[in-house]
């Protein structure tokens, strides 16, 4: 925080605050924090899924969305914190409400969830419109896919902190520190504008996915070598087609229109929009869970011959292409 001799409150007192949001955030963010937490490490300490590049791009989406919760529940708990020890909310500056971590954290998921769509939405594209080319790729292609977001934050958090510690010393906003209170206007609509953009973009790359797997489910089934006859593998194709659908619709209702709404008006009380995009991790789960037998059975172990039965052999493992 920033030096100064005394506290200066603001005439916004600490119980008119909506508690409810506090108990959403921590419950709600810690519940998406372990359950995707455990699935990434069961996930990636399994040698056979974490050799294919299908599961290292679900583990990254999977650990992101650890990132996403850690996001929320740290907001929660900073703010829980500040309602429990002032009556009235202090004043701090710009750079004050950009130190705090939920903040660092929130400025990384925004930059970086329309991100990690679009290059998932790419992989999956070369899957289904290119399958020898990916079938000939090595699994260092899907961890240098999903690494590559990371990359890009930094020359995008640079000037935004910039810009945040040009004023270090005006205390103009109150102490409970929306990502809004965090950055200037421009930096803000910065960001927002690369997740609308990325995520309308994630979504015109699902489209044709979405209809070649729909009208051409048998070209798709010669493509990839899987029997036509197969229940098993129609079933996988199925699990495919619901996944993209429900994935591309929760990105628009639970992304995109909150940030639309944030976008046009950037200091209206977001605490409901952000609820929105904190609910898109756990409907992310939720998608997870119910379309891919196989985090199923990581979530929830039957037993260890089970899961193992349900997993392609490593020696065949570039014969395959598993789709989700």
């Amino acid at each position: 925080m920033s030096e100064i001799n005394e506290i200066i409150f603001s005439d916004k007192y600490t119980k008119d605050y909506d508690k409810t949001f506090i108990i959403l955030y921590i419950v709600e963010g810690l519940f998406i924090i372990l359950a995707n937490l455990f699935l990434t490490i069961r996930l990636f300490t399994n040698r056979q899924l974490r050799a294919q590049k299908e599961f290292v791009v679900i583990g990254a989406c999977l650990f992101f969305d650890v990132i996403f919760g850690i996001t929320y529940f740290s907001a929660g708990v900073y703010r829980a914190i500040l309602v429990f020890l002032y009556d009235r909310f202090p004043l701090v500056s710009m750079w004050d409400c950009f130190l705090t971590i939920h903040n660092q954290f929130f400025i990384i998921v925004t930059i970086m969830a329309g991100i990690i769509l679009v290059f998932t939405a790419i992989d999956r594209f070369i899957c289904v419109f290119f399958p020898f080319v990916y079938i000939k790729l090595h699994v260092e292609y899907a961890y240098m896919l999903m690494f590559l977001p990371y990359l890009i934050i930094i020359p995008l958090w640079i000037p935004g902190a910039i810009g945040a510690h040009d004023n270090p010393v005006v205390r103009n906003f109150t102490m409970n520190c929306l990502m809004n209170q965090a950055l200037t206007v421009n930096f803000y609509v910065l960001y927002r504008t690369i997740r609308i953009v990325s995520s309308i973009s994630c979504v015109f790359i699902y489209l044709p996915i979405f209809v070649k797997m729909c009208v051409r489910t048998q070209s798709i089934y010669n493509h990839t070598k899987i029997a036509p006859g197969s229940t098993k593998n129609g079933k996988r194709l199925l699990s495919m087609t619901k996944t993209v659908a429900m994935i591309t619709g929760s990105t628009i209702c639970l992304f995109t229109v909150p940030d639309l709404i944030t976008y046009f008006s950037p200091f209206i009380n977001s605490n409901a929009m952000y609820l929105m995009n904190l609910n898109k991790g756990l409907v992310n789960l939720i998608i997870f869970l119910t379309t891919q037998k196989c985090l199923r059975d990581l979530m929830f172990p039957r037993s260890a011959r089970k899961t193992s039965a349900m997993l392609p052999s490593r020696t065949t493992r570039t014969n395959h292409t598993m789709i989700f």
